[in-house]
């Protein structure tokens, strides 16, 4: 089972501009399913200030980056 979770501090901004970036990257990850079909384990997304203020095309080419490095990367030993 996968699970994403999405981080987003106040350093960000307010309520409303952290509730606008942690939408859009979930957004993303609904619309990308594929990208995390092969992933069993839990992601974790520390949303940064620009996430809420980007274009969408740049923000969506970024967590496909993102998103192929992490699922390739060699995962720890299970406890």
């Amino acid at each position: 089972m996968r699970r994403l979770g999405i981080t987003a501090t106040r350093k960000i901004g307010g309520a409303v501009v952290r509730n606008r970036a942690r939408r859009r990257i979930r957004e993303l990850a609904r619309t990308r399913e594929e990208l995390l079909a092969g992933w069993g384990g839990e992601i974790v997304v520390n949303v940064r200030r620009a996430c809420a203020e980007v274009a969408w095309g740049a923000l969506a080419e970024e967590f496909e980056r993102c998103m192929k490095r992490a699922t390739t990367a060699p995962r720890p030993p299970a406890p």
